[in-house]
């Protein structure tokens, strides 16, 4: 269960703040997670089709004016309620922060700005775009209170190129991501939604090597889950269709992230665990030893 929360004054660490910009506008939200729940599993970036954007960007409550002031001012009230250094904010949930396209690029560099200066105790920064590698001057100042999600659903480039078009190709995000990872700041590999990498079962292999090379920790889902309103959802997707269409039925099966993440699991099971955030195991040390 999610419980959606209004203005944060929890400091509460399984409470998750999410920010998401616009070209014109800002969106913030706070969620409560029970104990057992994976975070990325709720709040893993999402793959939208063009009618899902057209919707969300109607229907998706912001903030309009001056964004960096909307977000300043929510770090401030988060800082001055002391919750700001035991907060995890994650900083692209509904939208890519770093996508070309959505004319919010030179924005979202600010807004890494501002969280410098208003540091959580963990900010998640969330994308599909190479852009972010610019951003990494401020990441490295950030140190471990940054952690980069970068998705990529396939490492096949005709595949993305007919069912993703609009995607940077999957190469040029594990360049990135290798990049990112040499410089020191933690990346998780997101492939939520798995799309065909390949054979389904003789190709796991050769794709879980490159995502467990690139990464700290990799998270995997299928496009179809076993939730019956979200396979709904799913399965009425572009993407399921044309899936559908050219009779790839076993990518919308529920198992479908099951050869890629066995093969994981049969060369470094580890990176499927949650990352384990000491930065919060810390500051609860610190009050019992208060």
């Amino acid at each position: 269960m999610i419980k959606r929360c209004s203005f944060p004054t929890t400091s509460s660490p399984d409470v998750y703040y999410t920010v998401d910009s616009f070209a014109n506008g800002i969106s913030f939200g706070a969620q409560s997670l029970l104990d057992d729940m994976d975070p990325r599993d709720h709040f893993a970036l999402k793959l939208h089709d063009e009618n899902d954007l057209i919707a969300l960007r109607r229907r998706y409550p912001f903030r309009k004016g001056d964004p960096l002031a909307e977000l300043e001012l929510y770090l401030m009230k988060l800082s001055e309620q002391g919750v700001l250094r035991k907060s995890h904010i994650i900083f692209g949930t509904f939208t890519d922060p770093f996508h070309p396209f959505d004319s919010k690029f030179d924005a979202s560099m600010k807004f890494i700005e501002i969280f410098r200066r208003y540091t959580p105790g963990l900010l998640t920064i969330q994308t599909r775009s190479p852009l972010i590698v610019i951003a990494l001057p401020i990441l490295k100042k950030l140190k471990r209170r940054v952690s980069v999600t970068i998705a990529i659903e396939t490492p096949d480039e005709r595949v993305c190129r007919k069912l993703t078009p609009t995607l940077p190709q999957p190469e040029e995000r594990f360049k990135v991501a290798k990049t990112l990872k040499k410089f020191g700041v933690e990346v998780t590999l997101q492939v939520a939604p798995v799309l065909p990498y390949g054979e389904w079962k003789k190709d796991a292999e050769s794709f879980a090597s490159k995502l467990i090379e690139h990464s700290d920790y990799i998270f995997l889902k299928p496009l179809c889950s076993g939730n019956t309103r979200l396979n709904r959802k799913s399965e009425r997707s572009l993407i399921a269709k044309a899936l559908a269409a050219e009779r790839k039925y076993h990518w919308l099966r529920p198992d479908s992230a099951k050869p890629l993440h066995d093969a994981i699991v049969a060369s470094a099971p580890e990176k499927l665990l949650p990352p384990e955030r000491l930065q919060f195991a810390e500051k609860q040390l610190s009050i019992f030893a208060a």
